[in-house]
């Protein structure tokens, strides 16, 4: 299966949910059915995605990992993977979480998501598993699937659920849920349909709703007030949209800020679609701001994993795209926020008041390698 669609839509708590009925299911048939579920967010490489899986598996069977995490060939962490499986579970499923943030560390090399879901979906045609096996990939991105290698794509052929944003009534359902964190009769009646309607018009996503109404209760606490009410859900409302993307701004090391800075600059100084920032563009901009500086510079693949952190904070979104046939693959960073709000946030008392002093020649900068990537 592939799962998609944006975050906080419930693709994780809906696979969570539903494998564990198919546990309780199979435990009273008798079956040993094991779910290996990982998050591929933190993970940089094919060998270490694999490793996890091994880990994850041992963990929940009580066994020896059996592999160490280097110093051996993938090769043998798929069989040490596969002999454990085989041992201790009659069908599995794999559940890969964030699978589009498994790039690999090769940008001209074929994605290692694209290696893993090939390897996982043909595991059992080619009876390195015994049992069933299936393969459930989560992700944000729509477009997916256009980055994956043929055969894997092929291999893995997978049933499609999307995950639209929540509307009003869903919202309100899921906060009537939450209504018990709250003490008796504090909640006016309007406090959760009005929850509803600012996240179903912002955002569409339950833990930013949640966030809210939680907002909205600690506001009436600090004001004194013995009720939750509509002025308190509309200031929270209000302090959510202001500060909170700033805010954490402000908590970067000096690296990220500079990385911040530099794709916030192509994103408001480029002709190209607005918000969106191609990483080898932003690098070379990133670059630049580290020579005016004479700060450290770190790798193309240091920055583009200081920006991809961000999107955890909820500041940038991030996908894959293709130049072409023969050219390879890049990430593509789009804000979430204001740009230049984030600029100016950075800029303030740090070092980067000196390059927030050259707009003109930032601007000139950005075209020219805007320009210098459309002509490759």
């Amino acid at each position: 299966m592939l799962l998609y669609g944006p975050a906080g839509t419930g693709k994780s708590l809906i696979i969570g949910a539903v494998t564990q009925q198919i546990i309780e299911l199979c435990q009273s048939k008798g079956e040993r059915f094991g779910v290996v579920n990982i998050n591929c967010q933190p993970i940089n490489t094919l060998d270490q995605a694999v490793y996890e899986l091994v880990q994850t598996v041992a963990k929940n069977v009580n066994a020896e990992i059996g592999v160490p995490e280097t110093g051996v060939s993938t090769k043998r962490k798929y069989r040490r993977l596969y002999k454990l499986i085989n041992e201790h579970y009659d069908s599995v499923i794999f559940i890969l979480d964030e699978i589009d943030l498994l790039v690999g560390r090769r940008a001209n090399d074929e994605p290692a998501y694209s290696k893993l879901l090939y390897q996982l979906s043909r595991a059992s045609n080619t009876n390195e598993i015994e049992g069933r096996v299936s393969v459930a990939a989560l992700t944000n991105d729509p477009k997916f699937m256009e980055d994956i290698d043929g055969r894997a794509e092929s291999s893995f052929n997978p049933r499609d659920v999307y995950f639209p944003d929540y509307d009003a009534t869903q919202l309100r359902e899921i906060l009537e849920n939450r209504r018990d964190a709250f003490r008796q009769n504090a909640l006016t009646s309007d406090v959760i349909p009005l929850v509803a309607a600012f996240a179903a018009q912002s955002h569409g996503d339950a833990r930013k709703a949640i966030d809210l109404f939680r907002g909205a209760g600690d506001l009436a606490d600090e004001w004194g007030d013995g009720e939750v009410t509509e002025s308190h859900v509309r200031e929270s409302q209000e302090e959510i949209d202001k500060d909170r993307s700033l805010k954490l701004v402000e908590g970067l090391t000096t690296q990220k800020k500079i990385s911040l800075y530099a794709t916030a600059a192509v994103a408001c100084h480029s002709n190209r679609s607005r918000n969106s920032v191609p990483s080898p563009v932003g690098f070379n901009v990133y670059r630049w701001i580290t020579d005016e500086l004479d700060a450290d510079q770190m790798t193309r693949e240091t920055y583009v994993k200081y920006v991809k952190e961000l999107s955890t904070y909820g500041l940038i979104s991030s996908s894959r795209k293709s130049r072409g046939r023969g050219g390879g693959m890049y990430m593509e960073f789009t804000f979430t926020g204001d740009p230049k709000a984030m600029m100016k946030r950075i800029v303030d008392n740090t070092r980067l008041e000196a390059i927030g002093d050259q707009e003109d020649l930032l601007q000139t900068i950005v075209n020219s390698q805007s320009r210098e990537l459309h002509n490759q």
